[in-house]
């Protein structure tokens, strides 16, 4: 990976070497046991156990997204989705939380070098943020802006040490422009409250409660514009590091499906290992292996886990291209990913509702690990930003020639 020097901070060209990756997936595989373990106490407490952060931080997982400069690995989405995917393999939940915190992480690195200066100043952190709908304000007052916001389903954020909400930006008076423009405030945690509000049955252990600031007085530069943190202009920059780059939006796209593809091979592993141990109820069938339509439907299985790999992959790897360059990726090229990233989730629900069909209903045993991998990856699927139809219509757009049904491509 080359790097030069630009006012005594690092810029990055490259992504980490896939040596790099490997080596943080092997320290990921040495904690897997203990990770396993753990996510049945996520699982039940509805958020990570300390021990599991602790764990992930030895791995270096929390560091990809981070410029160099920091400390970071400055990785791209492929390096993201590989060390995800790992994570998910142990507990699909932790996964989540390692994709937001250096998502979060890969969207604040757009503010200034002074604001990063500070965020940073200790080395890298987890983060959490909101992107979807605003849902809240920030007011011009004196040299900052005052904030007023609620941000439901803020995953990772107990364990957060800085968090983004998107808001609306008021002018001068306190009135809404328009249109109105939308923007993000970077916080502290201390100066945002969380509410316990996540009761879901799947992906419980993210800890995916509400953040709310309420007359928080912020800096002038901890306000951004929309446009400044997810479009492209850092894209087209030849100058700018390869963390600045990166496409936001589809990055975390690509790699939130990631917890879900590490569970789903935890579950074909799961419903193979069992398979010589367990017959077939009402059948003649002692071991589930004697049976043909068992090892076909799970051969089957396994191919639309590993297709549904092969799409992240592709998209993962045309994202770190685009950012090793000065040419955004076109939208009908983005577009087209969004309907691999759609089809990669819907293919993995398919596949583990499969397993579990394969296995029995001991699958939804309360205690069961497939069961627990069929409820986190049903949930995680449908993250509104992955979800499969809204995917296959803007690849449909794409193909059509018609309006995109979302700018956030």
């Amino acid at each position: 990976m080359s790097v030069i020097v630009d006012n005594n901070r690092e810029v990055v060209s490259l992504p980490p070497s896939y040596e790099q990756t490997a080596e943080v997936v092997e320290r990921i595989h040495q904690i897997g046991p203990f990770l396993r373990e753990q996510a049945i106490i996520a699982d039940r407490n509805r958020l990570l156990p300390t021990e599991t952060v602790a764990a992930l931080e030895e791995t270096g997982a929390w560091r990809i997204s981070a410029l160099k400069r920091y400390g970071g690995f400055e990785g791209g989405a492929s390096m993201l989705l590989e060390v995800a995917r790992t994570v998910g393999y142990y507990d699909p939940a932790a996964a989540w939380c390692v994709v937001i915190s250096n998502g979060s992480v890969m969207l604040t690195n757009r503010f200034g070098d002074a604001v990063l200066d500070e965020v940073f100043a200790n080395g890298p952190i987890r983060s959490a943020s909101i992107f979807a709908q605003p849902q809240g304000a920030a007011t011009p007052e004196g040299d900052g802006w005052k904030i007023q916001g609620k941000w439901p389903f803020a995953s990772n954020s107990n364990h957060s040490e800085w968090a983004l909400g998107i808001l609306f930006i008021k002018d001068e008076n306190g009135m809404d422009h328009q249109p109105p423009k939308v923007g993000f405030v970077l916080m502290r945690r201390n100066e945002f409250e969380i509410h316990d509000t996540w009761f879901t049955i799947g992906m419980r252990g993210s800890g995916s409660n509400t953040m709310i600031a309420e007359n928080l007085w912020v800096p002038k530069d901890r306000v951004i514009t929309f446009e400044a943190l997810m479009g492209d202009v850092p894209e087209k920059d030849p100058h700018a590091t390869f963390g600045r780059r990166l496409t936001p939006h589809l990055t975390m796209s690509t790699t939130i499906q990631a917890p879900s593809l590490g569970a789903a091979y935890a579950a074909l592993d799961f419903t193979r290992g069992v398979a010589n141990k367990r017959g077939i109820t009402y059948t003649h069938y002692s071991k589930q292996t004697d049976s043909g339509a068992f090892v076909q439907n799970l051969g089957a299985a396994s191919a639309q886990i590993d297709g549904a790999r092969m799409l992240l992959e592709r998209t993962a790897a045309a994202v770190d291209a685009a950012a090793s360059g000065s040419v955004p990726m076109p939208l009908e090229e983005r577009a087209r990913q969004r309907g691999g990233i759609g089809h990669a989730g819907h293919e993995l629900v398919d596949a583990v509702n499969e397993l579990c069909w394969l296995h029995g209903t001991a699958s939804f045993a309360e205690n069961s690990v497939l069961g627990r991998m069929w409820r986190d990856i049903n949930t995680g699927t449908r993250h509104a930003s992955i979800t499969s139809p809204m995917g296959y219509e803007l690849h449909g757009n794409a193909l059509t020639g018609t309006p995109y049904i979302s700018n956030k491509l």
